[in-house]
């Protein structure tokens, strides 16, 4: 899920690619790391394996402008293809915001295709992630060789759900940064969905601000949330100010039982005590109010948190 980091003043999304071995994921991300401007991107990490690689990097697309005061980050990973790696790709996986499925187009990866494709869906569904509310794009790699599956073979095999699909020669270039701006495009859209917020998604693609004459009108968005945090937050208030007065009432009945004691005063004593057993259970009964009333604050709390944009909105 999005990850929201207050210090660095950022919304951290992450992209997964996913698919067979050898179907292209590394080399898209090998791809995109080296045309992103120069400063945007982090190092390309990777954790090599025997027969396979886990590629990752970070990167700031100022092209995408604030949400408020918060940068867009994006971290893409690859998985390792191979079956034997499964523990790796379910921890790769875990936290996704997007993923990309890499497909390989040639007619003997079917069985492959399709056994990394459900293998995904499983993976998901292991990390509490919803495999038909995540955004997927389907990419259809190494188009230009011979002996490959059409398009509607490839549909028929892994898109049963019509998750939106490009067709790439990753080797070259082609279709790697349509790949991504495609899946950048779904994930805006389920983050402006999921958290209520109004999101103009650009429509030429990662187009530097700069380049734009005209200014874009900032969008304002107002939590529903924050008359309902407020009146919690005085009930709080006020069933804190009542476990007070109830905690020095009944320290003063306990002092005055300690003196009737000393007096011996047995029946004024039974009923002090009978006035400690009902302060008890109202304080018991307060705290588990105030306990109820924490859990709808800290709930409102979070949603106004994670939205944090309520006079700007998000634009670009």
């Amino acid at each position: 899920m999005a990850l929201f980091n207050y210090a660095t003043k950022e919304i951290i999304l992450k992209i997964v690619y996913y698919g067979p071995g050898l179907s292209g994921k590394t080399t898209n991300l090998e791809v995109l790391h080296r045309s992103l401007m120069p400063g945007s991107a982090g190092k390309l990490i990777s954790l090599a394996t025997e027969s396979d690689r886990t590629l990752f990097f970070d990167f700031l697309p100022v092209e995408l402008g604030k949400i408020r005061d918060f940068n867009l980050r994006f971290q893409l990973y690859t998985v390792p293809g191979q079956v034997r790696y499964n523990s790796t790709r379910k921890l790769v996986l875990k936290g996704a915001d997007a993923v990309v499925f890499v497909a390989d187009s040639q007619r003997a990866m079917k069985e492959q295709n399709i056994e990394s494709f459900e293998n995904m869906r499983e993976n998901l569904v292991e990390n509490n992630i919803n495999p038909d509310e995540i955004p997927i794009i389907l990419q259809y790699n190494k188009r230009d060789l011979d002996d490959i599956m059409s398009v509607q073979e490839l549909n028929n095999d892994l898109n049963k759900k019509w998750y939106p699909y490009i067709e790439a020669i990753a080797i070259n270039g082609i279709g790697v940064k349509e790949t991504f701006e495609a899946i950048t495009k779904l994930l805006l859209k389920d983050i402006s969905k999921r958290y209520s917020i109004e999101i103009d998604i650009p429509s030429d693609d990662f187009k530097r601000k700069e380049e734009s004459k005209e200014t874009t009108p900032t969008k304002s968005f107002e939590p529903e949330y924050k008359e309902g945090f407020q009146k919690i937050s005085e009930k709080i208030d006020a069933l804190y100010n009542e476990f007070i007065t109830l905690n020095k009432r009944l320290q003063e009945i306990e002092k005055l039982i300690g003196e009737k004691k000393k007096e011996k005063e047995e029946e004024s004593i039974s009923s002090l005590e009978s006035q400690i057993i009902q302060l008890q259970k109202t304080i018991a009964d307060l705290s588990m109010s105030q306990r109820e009333m924490l859990i709808q604050i800290r709930t409102v709390y979070d949603i106004i948190r994670k939205a944090r944009l309520e006079k700007k909105g998000l634009f670009f």
